[in-house]
């Protein structure tokens, strides 16, 4: 990998940052500084990067690790046979990095993921790493969102969520066969264990702190994932219905829905053409409905066509639903 300055590697790794949709910032708890130390908090206003639920721009440095990678994800345009500039943070950049751009304004948090180096578990130690200088080194009290490795050792999982408001782990694909045909080297079974496990964590800490004033937080703004739309044959109904499973097995906060975008080199098992972006928009309605309006998830299904699986494109699927069942 050729030397490149910070600035280069801020580049290449911001811009691959932006396929991951699961990044926001509802949900954290503010960090007091009582002893006077500590910078940053998920409280003030700033550059409109994500919305928390009350409509406040949540401002966030969201970048990778790296976007080196030992999988091969089809759809992943940093996948290990992708033919794109690779670089890397050291962890300490990073942290120099949420630094700065506090100190001027520009950030109240940070989203860090990163493609798999060397191993799960050393790729999660930098990831944990970062997180606990800017807390204990740095006294930051910022918003910090990291992304779970695939098949990282659970102490691992549990140091992070000791320093991260939230936490995810991408679930990619609506369907176990899609995930297997794109995601051969990911496994649904250790990834739905891992968000079994941050759940459990999860609600043990939050128990403990209803009995303890001094008990650890843990994820306290908890745990999201993203889904990919249109990569696979899936349909509506079955991305509605294994959302609605996600929430109710692990308590999700929120459930992310990303449109597959070509890639360069792509592979020749992807399709040739995006999905309408207005699809995308239909389910995050969908999703709405299910999570604030009481919609039961076969209703939600119900609205969409009986032949294709699929919500109509142009009406909503509220309105979609009371035509259908008037």
């Amino acid at each position: 990998m050729a030397q490149l300055d910070v600035s280069q590697k801020l580049e290449i790794l911001a811009d691959a940052a932006k396929y991951d949709a699961s990044c926001a910032s509802s949900g954290t708890t503010k960090r007091n500084s009582r002893d006077g130390k500590g910078i940053g908090s998920t409280e003030g206003m700033g550059i409109c990067h994500a919305y928390a639920p009350d409509g406040r721009c949540i401002s966030l440095l969201k970048i990778l690790l790296t976007n080196s990678c030992i999988f091969d994800c089809h759809y992943c345009i940093n996948r290990k046979s992708s033919n794109v500039r690779r670089a890397r943070f050291t962890a300490k950049e990073v942290v120099n990095l949420t630094l700065s751009f506090y100190r001027r304004n520009y950030i109240e948090g940070l989203f860090l993921s990163s493609g798999i180096i060397g191993s799960s578990n050393y790729t999660m130690e930098q990831l944990v790493e970062v997180a606990r200088s800017l807390r204990e080194d740095h006294h930051f009290r910022g918003y910090i969102h990291l992304k779970t490795i695939p098949d990282a050792d659970p102490e691992l999982i549990h140091q992070a969520g000791l320093y991260a408001d939230r936490m995810s782990i991408n679930v990619e694909l609506p369907t176990v066969s899609g995930l297997k045909r794109l995601a051969p080297e990911k496994d649904n079974g250790r990834i739905e264990g891992a968000m079994r496990g941050l759940k459990s964590s999860i609600l043990d800490t939050r128990d403990a702190k209803k009995r303890y004033k001094s008990a650890p937080t843990f994820a306290p703004a908890g745990q999201s994932t993203q889904m990919i739309v249109g990569a696979d044959a899936a349909t509506d109904g079955d991305i509605v219905t294994k959302a609605a499973t996600l929430y109710d097995r692990f308590d999700l906060r929120r459930v992310y829905y990303s449109a597959f975008s070509p890639i360069p080199d792509a592979s020749a098992v992807l399709p040739l053409q995006r999905p309408p972006l207005m699809r995308e928009h239909r389910l995050y309605q969908s999703d709405w409905l299910m999570r604030f309006y009481g919609f039961q998830p076969k209703e939600v299904v119900a609205a969409a066509d009986d032949a294709t699986g699929m919500l109509p494109l142009d009406i909503d699927p509220k309105l979609a639903w009371a035509l259908k069942f008037r």
